[in-house]
């Protein structure tokens, strides 16, 4: 099984989590209006995998939804137990672990999310594992999201910010494009890094047993120019963009992340 220990360590002694949803403004708001076109009323058993300090949790049980979170960092879950405290919305459960070896019954969850995990797997071993755990804890006709990263990203971004290509040249890029894998630490310090083609995550979701595979850019169109709005009216503009191409095959590829369903 493909070692995860330096994801623990950069998240515990690295790198702030909780404080990315205000960083990746954009990411979060498209991710919530496309994970709320799949609830179904209200109390649904939801397991939010890898759901670091429980930014999606908190929101999908502030609705009335059961909500399971997961993750693999310690230092996550304590910080989720104490904003629970503080803000008194009360998840279903708690649990430290990996998400290759969920805690929960088969056919337990009306919804599986899986927002973090697939991009810090280098291994198809371990990125299917992943994905077959989540497909045996889905009751039948449940949904299941998740979220990787774009491959083509690792080029769009290079060109947007000068400074990666002066400091990398054109050879780690050609390879990651290539291998989904970029190590370079000019370009990024996550650990295990890797970046999924839009064909790939839909052929290692039905190879998991998915059906009905659908793709929705992120950020889309937002991404090639790094457009950031500067008050709420073009904020909502810019979301409302986004989403006119959000599910075109011929513009899949520049989304910096993309959500797939099944």
């Amino acid at each position: 099984m493909e070692n995860n220990n330096p994801v623990i360590n950069y998240y515990e002694n690295s790198y702030n989590e909780d404080e990315r949803e205000g960083r990746e403004a954009i990411e979060f708001a498209r991710s919530k209006t496309i994970i709320a076109r799949y609830l179904k009323g209200r109390n649904m058993e939801i397991a939010d995998v890898c759901g670091a300090t429980g930014a999606y949790s908190f929101w999908l049980a502030d609705m009335g939804h059961q909500v399971h979170l997961l993750d693999l960092v310690p230092g996550h879950i304590k910080v989720a137990q104490q904003k629970s405290h503080d803000n008194g919305i009360v998840l279903a459960s708690y649990s430290c672990a990996d998400a290759r070896e969920l805690p929960y019954e088969s056919e337990s969850m009306d919804m599986v999310l899986l927002m973090g995990a697939l991009y810090h797997f280098q291994s198809k071993e371990s990125r299917l594992q992943c994905l077959v755990e989540a497909f045996r804890v889905l009751k039948k006709g449940g949904i299941f999201i998740c979220n990787v990263m774009n491959r083509y990203n690792y080029l769009i971004s290079s060109l947007k910010y000068n400074h990666l290509m002066e400091h990398m040249g054109l050879e780690p890029i050609k390879e990651a494009l290539q291998t989904g894998i970029n190590k370079h630490p000019a370009y990024t310090s996550l650990p295990l890094l890797y970046g999924h083609t839009p064909s790939e995550i839909s052929s290692e979701m039905t190879e998991a047993g998915f059906d009905n595979v659908e793709l929705t850019a992120v950020d889309g169109i937002a991404n090639v120019f790094g457009h950031r709005a500067e008050n709420e009216k073009d904020f909502d503009l810019l979301l409302s963009c986004i989403e006119l191409t959000e599910s075109a095959p011929d513009l899949m590829g520049i989304s910096r992340t993309i959500i797939a369903t099944g």
